[in-house]
């Protein structure tokens, strides 16, 4: 999920997408879909052919394809390691589905949204206390679903779609929430860099032999980049990191093959997770990988069709889930007779090829080049919570280059980069995708529906047990893979 993430989405952390150009004049509350004529603020009709400059369906799958596929991936040998062979296919074949449904709840949030408040007619108390009448955006039953949403105020400017969702869905407690756990998840991806780039240094050959002497220089890159005024220029390292990737796996299988050749396809491999603990270590690698779900609406939004999300989604997914089939149980196959994978996959890689050092060397640029990427939306966050404007330059400078070096030090004491991002999937990116959508989806739905949540449907019933589930192993998962956290730090 992350280094793309970070490199493509950085825009959408500002304004996301231009989200308040263009809105859906389709509306499904109760999981039909009703058509109405959106309008603008003078009455007359948006044209819907500004949308022609959107992405296509095979775009979208493939952009779905390139933020799912960052440096996570390097962790996937790991989780294939801990999950076993046929658990680990079935699993990857069940989180995509999982994915699937919860960013379906996402749109389905979105949908019961009036489009109005979805452009951003909203967003001044003016308008909203002014004496104009309100202009004619639907049935009757749309009217009310605007007057009960109008009747909050609107979120605060620059707020993404995924977090106005949560601002109707639970008011600003729900924004408080996606904000945090946004935060808390940037915080740990620069803290999983870090730990990232101290582990390919430990493996070069050219070290000065401490690990706090052989972060500084990275970290100090990382920390200049990310004071420039304008970091949208390491947006185009993003192919390179893809590229970095591709020649990591290929180098990976050459040396896999020179090794034990195919005897690795007769040796004999676990099946299934060992203990609770591995299956904790797997599920948080394979969420980590996918985690979709924040970004549906930012997809959906770029599309030239939109109505077409379902179709991106699913052969993106698919897409990615014979990726990881491929990168996870292929390579840990591969190196069965001579290998474990306990840490990222790039151990694997001996330590006195040219090769091998090349690769360290530019999965260490990538890493440092992407950072910043990261601490750029983070350092924003934080600067808006403490009120510091946009032309104080030197405290944002200050936010940030406190911010690396928070990271940096937390980083010398973190354990392994697999285990880091282990618990993030767990935690952050499971709570945001698991839990919160189809919470959301309920909260959203008795709001505006007319009878009462006594008469539910199925996918009521659905989203309640997808609650249900994304609960109980977000809890039981994050509490193990902490532990395991705990225990390798020790170690």
């Amino acid at each position: 999920m992350v280094a793309i993430i970070a490199a493509e989405q950085q825009p959408l952390v500002k304004l996301e997408l231009d989200r308040r150009a263009q809105g859906e004049d389709e509306i499904s509350c109760t999981g039909g879909k009703e058509s109405c004529n959106a309008e603008s603020d003078d009455g007359s009709a948006i044209n819907r052919n500004n949308k022609c400059h959107g992405s296509s369906v095979v775009q979208t799958a493939l952009n779905m394809t390139k933020m799912c596929m960052g440096t996570g991936t390097l962790a996937l040998p790991f989780a294939a390691e801990k999950g076993g062979l046929i658990f680990n296919v079935v699993g990857l074949a069940l989180i995509a589905v999982w994915n699937y449904y919860c960013a379906n709840c996402v749109l389905r949030c979105w949908d019961c949204l009036h489009p109005r408040i979805k452009r951003g007619d909203l967003d001044s108390d003016v308008e909203r206390s002014s004496t104009r009448q309100p202009q004619d955006y639907g049935s009757a039953e749309d009217q009310e679903k605007l007057q009960q949403l109008d009747n909050r105020k609107p979120p605060p400017v620059g707020t993404t779609s995924y977090a106005s969702v949560a601002w109707y869905a639970a008011g600003p407690a729900g924004l408080l929430v996606v904000d945090l756990l946004m935060l808390l998840l940037m915080v740990m991806l620069i803290i999983a860099y870090e730990v990232a780039m101290i582990s390919f240094i430990d493996d070069m050959p050219i070290t000065t032999g401490s690990r706090k002497i052989d972060i500084i220089i990275p970290s100090v890159i990382v920390a200049l980049l990310s004071c420039s005024p304008d970091v949208s220029f390491l947006s185009k390292f993003s192919i390179i990191g893809l590229l970095a990737l591709a020649l990591s796996f290929i180098v990976i299988v050459w040396q896999g093959l020179v090794e034990n050749g195919l005897a690795g396809f007769q040796s004999t491999m676990n099946l299934w997770p060992k203990n609770l603990t591995d299956a904790s270590s797997w599920f948080g690698v394979v969420v980590f990988g996918y985690g979709i779900v924040p970004f549906i609406l930012n997809f959906h939004e770029s599309m030239k069709t939109p109505k077409h999300i379902g179709l991106a989604m699913k052969m993106g997914l698919i897409l990615v889930f014979f990726a990881y089939i491929v990168i996870s149980s292929g390579v840990r196959i591969l190196f069965s007779p001579s290998h474990s994978f306990d840490g990222d996959v790039l151990q694997a890689l001996p330590t006195n090829s040219w090769l091998a050092l090349i690769v360290r060397l530019l999965m260490t640029f990538v890493v440092a080049m992407t950072a910043p990427l990261i601490v750029v939306p983070c350092g924003e966050m934080i600067e808006g919570k403490l009120g510091i404007g946009v032309d104080e330059i030197r405290k944002r400078i200050a936010v940030r280059v406190l911010l690396c070096m928070l990271c940096t030090g937390l980083a010398e004491y973190a354990p392994g980069f697999v285990h880091i991002v282990s618990f993030i999937g767990c935690f952050c990116v499971s709570i945001v995708g698991f839990v919160l959508p189809p919470l959301f989806c309920i909260q959203l739905t008795y709001k505006t529906r007319k009878e009462s949540m006594a008469k539910m449907d199925l996918i009521s019933y659905s989203d309640v047990g997808a609650l249900a589930i994304g609960i109980i192993s977000t809890a039981l998962t994050s509490t193990m893979t902490f532990g395991e956290m705990r225990k390798s730090q020790q170690q």
